[in-house]
């Protein structure tokens, strides 16, 4: 009897070092404070850059449009 391996899903990350990058250009020390900028929660903002949550449709655009930058600058596809 052979055992099937399943491959995980690939899922989207945010660069957190971009990220850190961009808030720290932007004088937005906490999490709060980037959150507020985006318009999303703080617990939201913490559980994606934790790596706790894959960031989904809405906080991808919110977040693109408040960094002004592109998708592959502020996201990575991972598997």
């Amino acid at each position: 009897m052979t055992t099937a391996q399943t491959t995980p899903a690939p899922a989207i990350r945010l660069r957190t070092d971009v990220w850190a990058a961009w808030a720290s250009g932007e004088d937005l020390a906490s999490e709060a404070a980037q959150a507020r900028r985006i318009g999303h929660s703080q617990s939201t903002l913490n559980r994606i850059l934790n790596g706790d949550v894959a960031p989904g449709e809405k906080f991808i655009a919110a977040a693109l449009a408040a960094t002004g930058m592109k998708f592959e600058e502020l996201f990575e596809v991972a598997s």
